[in-house]
């Protein structure tokens, strides 16, 4: 015990600086375990460092990338290194690396830091969950705001990285099993009848069938072995075939050297090769031999059962090999399932180094009836996909948003009635396009961005993952109900109604007007030039999205709706004035950034550039004599001749006020009167004959 005092403290001051650090590990771990003096090489299953003051071993650190890769907003997963003590508590968290656009170009690193500091004092057992709230089923952190996706995803990253570590490394935490052993069934069984059921299950193997895969493999121990290979293994938990191959006083012994939940298997071989080699060590992990199921590892360690007692029966007796292995509850092995024995043979020479290695397989399985199935006792964590909670946890909105665009395809669908009554329609625009500034952009966060097309065009390379949409649902609605109407009426309906900084735009020139601010109208020939912009602006975004979306990301600054919309204009000055530039043009040039500047504007004109639906109607009169619209279209989407373009309307529908309504549109305000007085002159020629005659 002195020893070990005196072992401490010399180690606590000759390290203190870490200088034992090793240059293999991970960044930053001293700050997780500060009380720690060194840190062990990488294990590979699970990928983990183990951490130690002086001799004893007092956590694990990993990185959260190792068993969790959920994209985040940008796509992207957040890897971190995360600290775990022996209990399943959290030591802390740093962060190693994300691209997340919202904390790389708007808020900064440290609200993210802040939140994973969180973390420290915390355990599994906690089920850390985000937001505001009580709950007796789990813990509540602060989330961020402006950031709901990728702090739900970090945390989902968190949890269930540091679940799949304890679940191999840490006593207690154990995947739930569905089954358990039928400790009071027995039934008394032969070695035949075991044979027979495959409760005890043979891997056998001739000379020449091991060299059909190793050619070089040449029989020398055995030469009157029938068997080159002569393996026998079971499950021992079953009384059944416990006792029939231990005897009675070795099951029960067994029984009392088992941990709860833990398992065993015997192997026992009488070939010329052997499942055990000459350097196998007592009470580990052999290399030979070796299970899986479903396809993951599953690790054996052996109990050392008969290094003082001899086998009873006489199948083991009679085995030139024995060895009883263990397997430990964290493995979540279920004995139920169908599992596999792999033994790995060598042949060839390793002086010159020509050894090949190959895994004969033979698998295992058990009937229903030596099992009870019992109910799973969640632990927390729930299996289904990360985005199912978020459309949960945002069902409210999700719900108002749906009502809304229901309510917008009604007011497009019934246009030509709603627009004949100009003051009830102007109240409605206006009313929904608040609703969309307000609800949509500034508390749902609903501003579609040139950035939300970048995974699209990431995916042509590097495949396509529809839960990188689903992540944030009102996006995903949005997107979803636009895309489809860009082929039905084209781009106007977003640009015109559900764009917030549109509705800022729209409102921004509204004022001025009732500011009688001058307002500058561009020259047709300048106007069309300067349209173009937009279009180059949106093919330099692309082409950089295919270099580096990285580099994408910052030059998509070039839309101020994170700063105005997703960030309420806090944010550092550069952005902020920049915003209120381009608003400030709107003061003297309707929508300006919308007609010369926007990318996405510009992507969603070349998606619906052939949309059948025209239902902004026009007259013969219309561009020849009538320019009515042609100057009252303050966006400049109708031309001098008449003729709408498409690509640049946001179907502010106030063309079809004019259409529509007969004391507002010239052509019928000339042609009614027409009528008037072709009828007042028809009423005049009956009375005019009678006094002639």
């Amino acid at each position: 015990m002195l020893f070990r005092v005196l072992a401490a403290v010399i180690l606590c001051c000759l390290f203190s600086s870490n200088s034992f650090s090793d240059t293999s590990s991970p960044k930053g771990w001293e700050r997780i375990f500060p009380q720690a003096t060194s840190i062990g090489e990488k294990e590979s299953n699970p990928p983990v460092w183990p951490v130690y003051q002086a001799f004893d071993k007092i956590g694990y650190v990993f990185h959260s990338i190792d068993y969790v890769t959920i994209p985040a907003f940008s796509g992207e997963p957040v890897d971190m290194l995360v600290g775990l003590d022996l209990d399943g508590q959290f030591t802390g968290v740093e962060l190693i690396e994300h691209r997340e656009p919202i904390f790389l170009h708007g808020l900064g690193e440290k609200p993210l830091i802040d939140f994973i500091r969180q973390y420290e004092g915390l355990g599994i057992r906690d089920n850390v969950k985000v937001g505001s709230g009580t709950s007796t089923t789990g813990t509540y952190i602060d989330g961020i705001t402006k950031a709901t996706v990728s702090v739900v995803v970090i945390n989902q990253s968190i949890v269930l990285s540091a679940l799949a570590v304890a679940r191999q490394k840490l006593s207690g935490f154990e995947a739930p099993a569905d089954v358990k052993v039928k400790s009071e069934y027995y039934e008394q069984l032969s070695l035949e009848q075991l044979q027979e059921e495959n409760y005890l299950q043979n891997l056998r193997l001739t000379e020449s069938e091991i060299q059909t895969h190793l050619y070089d493999y040449r029989q020398n121990a055995c030469p009157e072995c029938e068997h080159a290979v002569d393996l026998k293994f079971g499950y021992l938990n079953i009384p059944s075939i416990g006792r029939a191959l231990l005897g009675d006083s070795d099951f029960e012994r067994l029984q009392k050297t088992l941990e709860p939940d833990e398992h065993a298997v015997v192997l026992l071989s009488n070939g010329d090769y052997s499942f055990i080699d000459l350097d196998f060590v007592p009470a580990s992990v052999p290399d030979r031999v070796s299970i899986d199921q479903r396809g993951f590892p599953i690790e054996i360690r052996d109990l050392n059962f008969f290094d003082v007692f001899d086998p009873q029966t006489s199948i083991l007796n009679d085995a030139s090999d024995v060895k009883v292995f263990s397997i430990k509850p964290q493995t979540g092995f279920n004995p139920a399932s169908e599992w596999n024995l792999l033994l790995n043979i060598s042949a060839g020479n390793p002086v010159l180094y020509t050894v090949e290695n190959y895994q004969f397989m033979a698998n295992y399985s058990l009937p229903k009836k030596f099992f009870d199935e019992i109910e799973i006792i969640s632990d927390g964590f729930s299996e289904q996909p990360l985005w199912v909670g978020l459309w949960e946890s945002k069902r409210f909105q999700i719900i108002v948003l749906l009502i809304s665009l229901a309510a917008l395809t009604v007011i497009f669908a019934r246009q030509h009635q709603l627009v004949k009554n100009p003051k009830r329609f102007h109240a409605i625009r206006w009313g929904f396009l608040t609703f969309t500034l307000i609800y949509i952009g500034w508390y749902a966060q609903g501003q579609l961005s040139i950035v939300n097309i970048y995974p699209i065009l990431q995916s042509f390379t590097q495949g396509f993952n529809l839960e990188t949409y689903l992540m944030d649902p009102i996006i995903f609605i949005l997107w979803l109900y636009v895309f489809i109407s860009l082929f039905i009426v084209g781009r106007g309906l977003f640009c015109g109604w559900l764009c917030p900084f549109g509705v800022l735009q729209e409102m921004v020139s509204w004022f001025a007007k009732k500011l009688k601010i001058k307002q500058y109208r561009v020259k047709p020939a300048l106007h069309n030039k300067l349209t173009w912009m937009k279009y180059a602006i949106l093919i330099g975004l692309v082409l950089t999205s295919f270099y580096s979306v990285e580099v994408a990301e910052v030059w998509s600054e070039v839309e101020p709706f994170k700063t105005s919309i997703t960030l309420h204009f806090v944010r550092t000055w550069p952005f902020v004035v920049y915003a209120i530039f381009l608003l400030g043009c709107g003061l003297f040039i309707h929508k300006f950034y919308c007609r010369y500047v926007c990318p996405l504007g510009a992507g969603l004109a070349v998606l619906g550039w052939f949309h059948p639906v025209k239902w902004l109607k026009r007259r013969s009169e219309c561009g020849t004599p009538c320019t009515l619209c042609y100057h009252k279209c303050e966006i400049k989407a109708i031309k001098q001749s008449g003729e709408i373009d498409y690509k640049e309307c946001i179907q502010c529908l106030e063309c079809i006020v004019y259409h529509n309504n007969d004391d507002l549109c010239p052509p019928q305000k000339v042609k009614i009167r027409k009528q008037a007085k072709r009828k007042k002159a028809e009423a005049l020629i009956p009375a005019t004959a009678v006094e002639v005659i």
